[in-house]
């Protein structure tokens, strides 16, 4: 009988063994399932005035454009020039947004268009009510009627590696579309 109790012991031992280890292997019955890692908030939107698309600005003009997003507001942001092509002179991109001053979008637009050099002016397409110049001295300027809001672009310079008719097709297009 000894050789029977010894099995029996065993086998119990055993059995015993399988429930602690199954006990350890299962999912606790009354504890939910963890909680899945919660996603990335987005990015926050940029600033208002960050309108331009640095990617579409690069395309045309063959320079790097980078907004500095620590000065940057709803009101106004600066796109700085980052290029190999650059020979270390400091041209930037300025987009400024206001209140119009007039009801009148197209008397808006002929008041800053003063800055223009004489026979520089170019619309922009019929949907959008803006346009894009010379400023007296070469660089480049562009403004927007939309929403009681007048939208500017100016040019600090014309930077070596693009050319002014390259800075005035960029600021025509993103301010079609934009």
């Amino acid at each position: 009988m000894v050789g029977h109790g010894c099995r029996v012991r065993r086998a119990v031992t055993l059995l015993g063994a399988m429930i602690v280890l199954a006990g350890c292997s299962a999912e606790p019955g009354g504890d939910p399932a963890p909680s899945p890692e919660p996603s990335a908030a987005p990015p926050p939107a940029p600033p208002a005035a960050c309108l331009l698309d640095p990617g579409a600005l690069t395309t045309v003009t063959g320079l790097t454009w980078i907004p500095d997003q620590s000065t940057a507001s709803d009101t106004r942001c600066v796109y700085d020039l980052r290029s190999p092509a650059s020979t270390g002179e400091s041209a930037f991109l300025t987009v400024e947004i206001g209140p119009a001053a007039t009801d009148d979008p197209q008397a808006e637009l002929d008041t800053v268009a003063a800055a223009c050099a004489d026979g520089s002016r170019a619309s922009l397409s019929a949907a959008a009510t803006g346009f894009v110049c010379r400023f007296r001295g070469g660089s480049v300027f562009a403004a927007a009627a939309r929403s009681g809001q007048l939208v500017t672009v100016s040019a600090s310079a014309v930077p070596e590696g693009t050319t002014a008719a390259r800075l005035v097709l960029a600021l025509q297009q993103q301010l079609d579309g934009a």
